[in-house]
């Protein structure tokens, strides 16, 4: 992409003027981020995969040893393989002009037994923030339709670029211990180390955010890194942490304290009382808010759906009333419609049906009964309005009626009855 505004034009002068990686960065990256391994065979021989010595190493039931020629620290790896190919990826943390910058490298080893072990690395990525907060992204093209995410098309130039989940995935790997940071971002209060937290976010926020500064001078690190996923969340409640911060209340589980804090906020508490934000036991005052929302939420619905059995009233009325009083019976079973809504609510509760809550009262081609023997209902029947054919009939919770073929032959005696009022 071809830069059109000045800082687009200053980011790409300034790219192409940084230093290339040192031995001591490159070095560093191959011994903390790949696997260092001794390959040996069956005969006790060890090969040290890094530079290639051999020697006698006996130890059965050792996993780690250190290499007699090198000093590296190695895994033991009984195998007759003789090659071993590593991938990863590593950030430098670095200033430029007034930039803070986040340069991400890909680097690849090939070691073979016997031989000394060969890498290399690869510029893919640079985040460049400004000192309002502002971010620019340089780096290589991404491959499209790749099942990974990280398939970089090499041959393409270092230019800017948008940004996407590649890079953002890559500048959150492995960071140069040796991390150098604006002037401003020192004087909000980041000391050298980035609390595993995404450093792009965390220097955005630290340049833009005054709440970060707040959090990271106070030492809140967890509520920063919350910050740096949920700064609406943070915006929103933070009075509540402020009043937490000064009574020095530690925040030990940050996403259930947020969790917690919204469901006071939704049960409409003071969120500015210190009894009710700083509890003693979160968990148990977490799980007991769990219960009260759950119950909140049952009444809620349940208003809610008496205001549109309200509304349904009149469709309903328009819909069913011709069958209204409905009756028939072989002498012991009581077949009768459902003719008001709250009927149909309360056979659906008693039955554990969802005659109600799927709304069978506006189904325009099929009527309910229930089926009744000494006022104990035995079924719920649902028949269509075009063949007088039981769609279903249902005992308790859906189970199958020990009375259906007489329920059946009760509504097929009647069907003139059925007609009649549809009819009317």
């Amino acid at each position: 992409m071809r830069p059109k505004t000045r800082k687009q034009i200053e980011v790409v002068k300034l790219s192409g003027a940084m230093r290339s990686l040192t031995s001591t960065q490159l070095s560093w990256a191959f011994r903390d981020t790949h696997e260092h391994f001794a390959y040996r065979l069956k005969s006790g021989v060890a090969t040290c995969m890094d530079c290639g010595h051999v020697w006698k190493e006996i130890a059965e039931n050792e996993t780690m040893c250190r290499c007699p020629k090198c000093g590296a620290r190695l895994q033991v790896k009984d195998t007759k393989e003789r090659v071993v190919k590593q991938k990863s990826y590593f950030n430098i943390i670095t200033t430029k002009a007034d930039y803070q910058v986040i340069r991400s490298f890909q680097l690849i080893s090939e070691m073979r037994k016997g031989y000394q072990a060969k890498y290399s690395a690869m510029a893919i990525c640079e985040y460049w923030i400004d000192p309002k907060g502002g971010k620019t992204v340089m780096g290589l093209c991404r491959a499209m339709n790749s099942y990974f995410y990280d398939v970089f098309n090499y041959c393409s130039p270092f230019e800017l670029r948008h940004d996407n989940e590649a890079f953002q995935r890559i500048t959150d790997e492995w960071v140069y211990p040796h991390i150098k940071v604006t002037d401003t971002i020192k004087r909000n209060g980041f000391a050298g180390c980035t609390h595993h937290i995404h450093p792009v976010n965390l220097f955005k926020e630290l340049l833009s955010n005054p709440k970060a500064e707040t959090l990271m001078k106070a030492g809140d690190i967890e509520i920063l890194r919350h910050l740096t996923y949920h700064p609406a969340e943070v915006d929103k409640y933070w009075n509540s942490i402020k009043i937490a911060m000064r009574h020095g209340y530690r925040f030990d589980d940050v996403p259930m304290w947020f969790d917690y804090i919204k469901m006071l906020d939704r049960m409409g508490k003071d969120l500015n009382s210190p009894t009710l934000i700083m509890p003693r036991d979160l968990k148990v005052s977490h799980d007991e808010y769990v219960a009260k929302v759950e119950r909140q939420r049952i009444k809620e619905q349940k208003e809610k759906d008496r205001q549109q059995a309200i509304k349904d009233q009149k469709e309903f009325e328009e819909l069913k009333s011709p069958y209204f009083g409905l009756e028939m019976t072989d002498g012991e079973i009581q077949i009768h419609t459902l003719d008001t809504i709250d009927e149909y609510y309360e056979v659906g509760k008693s039955q554990r049906l969802c005659v109600a809550s799927s709304k069978y009262y506006l189904k325009f081609n099929s009527l309910v009964f229930v089926a009744v023997i000494s006022n104990k209902v035995v079924a719920t029947v649902e028949i269509s309005l075009e063949d007088y054919s039981i769609v279903q009939c249902r005992a308790f919770a859906n189970g199958v009626s020990e009375y259906q073929d007489r329920i059946t032959e009760i509504i097929s005696k009647n069907t003139n009855l059925i007609e009649k009022c549809k009819r009317a």
